[in-house]
């Protein structure tokens, strides 16, 4: 090799290789003091990439769960005021049962009606003033929210939170009543029955010996057959008289005009007559309430209206009016009645004249649901029955929308879980392409260092070959 001066090969390659060592060097060092083994695009591209995408799913994973956090926060909010609602509810209920009691006067009802109101307030406060970050969750007013609980568009879960629970919202039914019925209920005395009055032979019978009387033969006497001729004991019409009364028997009495002829005069027992009848009877089509024929005999209206509540129809229930003289219906939907009793219009005798009721099925119109709790009071007994109606209404408004609220609870606990496994799992990924191995890092670290003292050793040396040229100019 030859001897040069200005060009020290040996140098150069310690020079390079020194380089090397000092980019691997400060590379173990960064990732060491980073904890990173991509530090930036240039140290993996690809992974560098890939790394980023993880990082936009897992930010925004993790603002889905606190999103999903927020939300179970808002329905517990709401679950508590309707908590109190319920309660509210529960005891205007028990007030109108006690109402509806007929120990109590006016007067009574009245005060009784001053709580009820206070509450109905209440519950319409309530609704007004339960909010969730500025928004009214109980007023109707936050119709159907989307909640964000996925990392992109469109994961969502949509609530809707457009029940009202105000006291003007709530307590829809259908009505109807009857006129002044209790005329339908009167009683027809029973008719007593008649004794059974015959004759045994006629105006010139020889009663004087058994065989005068034996030509009589068999003769029916009110069900009973005799056979004069076995009558051996008979000498006149006395004998006759008091042989025949053996043969009819405890009952009957036959008496004889005395003498050898004539007729005998029997009187049997008093006939069964007609049994006393009373009420109202219904037959099919006489009155039909949401598809169901009420039929049968009822002695009352208290009867009638046990009869409509007993045939078990869907959301319907009967009451007597406070005067037990009407009957009024309440259900919690649309309402049908018709038949020839029911019909408002009806001229038979045993018409019941509901109003709203048809004649017919096909002239039949719904009577909706109307009104609310509202405006309503307990003054009356059937006030106090009709808020007992409008009150399970709500009360199953209520429950409803508590249950929605509840369940709906139970599928953002869900995503929080959910959510959370995604971006552990997400995570762990992130950390394979972009996570420093400490043990790989710490051993290039040694490596490099022992390297880049090995190199500067041999970089000087390399520069020192050159001054061999001079002991070649000695």
């Amino acid at each position: 090799m030859s001897l040069v001066i200005n060009t020290n090969i040996s140098s150069l390659n310690a020079q390079n290789n020194l380089t090397k060592s000092q980019s691997a060097l400060a590379t173990a060092t960064q990732r060491l003091s980073s904890g990173l083994k991509i530090n930036s695009a240039a140290d993996n591209a690809a992974g560098f990439a890939i790394s980023q995408r993880y990082t936009t799913q897992i930010g925004g994973l993790q603002q889905a769960s606190s999103n999903a956090s927020d939300a179970i926060n808002l329905a517990q909010t709401a679950g508590s005021a309707l908590d109190q609602v319920t309660a509210n509810l529960q005891a205007i209920r028990d007030l109108a049962v006690q109402s509806a009691n007929g120990t109590y006067t006016d007067a009574d009802r009245s005060s009784i009606d001053q709580e009820v109101q206070q509450r109905l307030a209440e519950i319409t406060r309530i609704a007004n003033q339960t909010t969730f970050n500025g928004s009214n969750v109980l007023d109707g007013s936050m119709q159907t929210k989307s909640f964000q609980i996925g990392a992109n568009v469109g994961q969502t879960i949509s609530v809707n939170l457009g029940t009202s629970v105000k006291s003007s919202a709530m307590g829809q039914i259908a009505t109807s009543s009857t006129g002044d019925i209790s005329a339908l209920f009167g009683t027809t005395a029973a008719t007593p029955g008649t004794p059974y009055a015959g004759t045994a032979g006629t105006a010139t019978t020889d009663w004087s010996s058994a065989s005068a009387v034996s030509g009589l033969g068999v003769v029916n006497y009110n069900g009973t057959s005799v056979d004069w001729s076995t009558a051996s004991t008979v000498t006149d019409a006395a004998s006759a008289a008091s042989w025949l009364q053996g043969k009819l028997g405890a009952g009957y009495t036959v008496t004889d005009g005395g003498g050898t002829t004539g007729a005998l005069t029997i009187a049997g027992p008093t006939s069964a007559g007609t049994p006393a009848s009373s009420g109202l009877t219904l037959a099919a089509g006489d009155l039909n309430i949401d598809g169901k024929d009420i039929t049968g005999s009822f002695a009352t209206v208290q009867d009638l209206s046990d009869a409509i509540n007993a045939a078990g129809i869907t959301g319907v229930s009967s009451a007597v009016s406070g005067d037990g003289k009407s009957l009024n219906l309440y259900a919690n939907s649309a309402l049908t009645i018709y038949g020839t009793a029911a019909d408002s219009a009806s001229t038979a005798t045993n018409a019941l004249k509901f109003s709203g009721a048809a004649a017919t099925s096909g002239a039949a119109t719904a009577i909706t649901a109307s009104g609310s709790l509202q405006g309503s009071d307990v003054k009356s007994v059937d006030d106090a029955n009709a808020l007992i109606s409008r009150v399970d209404v709500a009360l199953k408004s209520v429950s409803d929308f508590a249950a929605q609220l509840g369940a709906v609870q139970n599928r953002f606990q869900s995503t929080i879980s959910t959510v959370a496994a995604q971006t552990t799992n997400l995570q762990a990924s992130q950390s394979t392409i972009q996570d420093a191995d400490f043990a790989a890092e710490t051993a290039n670290l040694s490596k490099a260092n022992v390297l880049q003292q090995a190199g500067i050793s041999v970089l000087a040396q390399a520069n020192s070959n050159p001054q061999q040229v001079l002991k070649l100019l000695q």
